[in-house]
């Protein structure tokens, strides 16, 4: 990978990061807001427990979607961004464009996401 690449890739995460844990902080401080209001009958209240599960959900989902970005971006300052954790493969700069902070080369990802029985 040249560095022309490797320095786009780097701002696309750095990119992603940043939305992310803006969007993250919106969501927590929704969330804060949302449990501070009490009022209304056991309908209300469970509608209210539905979205509070939901921004929770929301919210960890981010998180490890940051978690793989930051590892993403430690593997770059180490030279080993685009390498594939299962089978030490170059993964496509199709792929990483798509998923910058990508672990696997498709056929690995394939192999982890419908193992075999």
């Amino acid at each position: 990978m040249n560095k022309k690449d490797l320095a786009s890739l780097k701002k696309m995460l750095i990119r992603e990061k940043t939305e992310l844990l803006n969007k993250t902080n919106n969501t927590q401080r929704e969330a804060r807001a949302n449990l501070d209001t009490d009022v209304g009958d056991e309908i209300d209240t469970a509608s209210q427990n539905s979205e509070k599960e939901m921004y929770f959900e929301l919210v960890a989902n981010d998180k490890i979607t940051l978690s793989a970005i930051n590892d993403a971006l430690a593997k770059i300052e180490k030279d080993s961004y685009g390498q594939c954790e299962c089978c030490d493969s170059i993964i496509p700069m199709e792929r990483l464009q798509a998923i910058p902070w990508t672990r696997y080369c498709i056929k690995c990802q394939e192999e982890a996401e419908n193992p075999k029985k």
